[in-house]
């Protein structure tokens, strides 16, 4: 899910969008159900990507496949059956980044994902966020594509509880209410950084991007729009700096991406770590708690 918003900042194509939403509806641990307004999209996040990167190609970039980058020495990237000596090197590279590690700039906070594609009874409008007990420190979703969903779990890491068994569970639940079919037709999963942005975006001709930064938000997961925003920072810092072969023209994207992020993922930081906090506790005090951590409640953003 992609808020409307994204479409100021670049082109979503009809192929790309699987199901415009409108609504959310979070269902809460005491039986509440919350629907809030939400304008966006499902989108399918590999034609997504591969749009992108055609638009790179034509743009006159190079795509090097199965090209994993190992080393950096004396500014020269070392892959898989090739070096590269780049005037910039901006890491777009996940959570568990290596162009992270190179410059000592990691994720420290984990919420661990599974996900299945499977077949909707019948179709939503809405997309749904469960919170349950079976999921803790995250929840289930519910992520309607016309007459497919994909249906998945985030689990914080710091509870025993494998995100496999904690989706399995909640499919068998979603089976019952008749809300989709047995049938799983594909399996996904992988950890997202819920620990805010990592202690430096940017170390000489060293940029960090999207999860490699830990740009995603510390609650709800979503990062799409956060490295939309800032990767077109970095390219445009990035051009700039070797157009004017200035380096020191990268020290801006730190603080620019700080200037649109720091406030909003440290607020949600410290409001995950409260929900972590009470999540042992009955199912009364602790939708209490999630009113006031979760972004469709108007407390969150007290």
């Amino acid at each position: 899910y992609v808020p409307w918003q994204i479409t100021q900042e670049m082109e979503l194509t009809e192929d790309i969008i699987a199901q415009r939403i409108e609504v959310m509806q979070t269902y809460m641990p005491d039986g509440e159900i919350k629907g809030t307004q939400a304008n966006g999209f499902i989108i399918h996040r590999d034609i997504f990507d591969q749009y992108l990167a055609k638009k790179a190609l034509e743009a006159g970039a190079k795509l090097f496949l199965k090209t994993k980058a190992q080393a950096l020495e004396n500014k020269v990237v070392i892959a898989k059956n090739i070096q590269i000596k780049a005037r910039v090197i901006i890491g777009a590279d996940g959570p568990n980044s290596i162009v992270g590690r190179w410059i000592n700039s990691q994720n420290t906070g984990f919420v661990h994902t599974a996900q299945y594609q499977m077949k909707l009874c019948k179709s939503l409008r809405s997309t749904k966020v469960f919170f349950h007990k079976s999921i803790p420190g995250g929840y289930g979703w519910v992520f309607p594509k016309q007459d497919l969903v994909n249906v998945g779990v985030g689990v914080s890491k710091m509870f025993k509880v494998k995100p496999q068994e904690a989706l399995d569970k909640f499919v068998h639940y979603l089976i019952g209410k008749g809300v989709i079919k047995p049938d799983i037709l594909n399996k996904t999963g992988g950890a997202i950084p819920v620990g805010g942005l990592v202690k430096k975006l940017q170390c000489g001709n060293v940029l960090l991007v999207g999860d490699a930064a830990g740009m995603a938000h510390p609650i709800t997961g979503a990062g799409v729009s956060n490295v939309v925003l800032c990767g077109k920072i970095a390219g445009e810092l990035a051009g700039r700096a070797v157009l004017q072969n200035n380096l020191d023209i990268l020290a801006e994207y730190e603080e620019e991406c700080r200037m649109l992020l720091d406030e909003p993922l440290m607020r949600a930081r410290k409001k995950r770590k409260t929900m972590e906090a009470y999540w042992s506790n009955g199912n009364k005090e602790l939708a209490k708690t999630l009113r006031s951590s979760w972004i469709a409640f108007e407390e969150y953003y007290q």
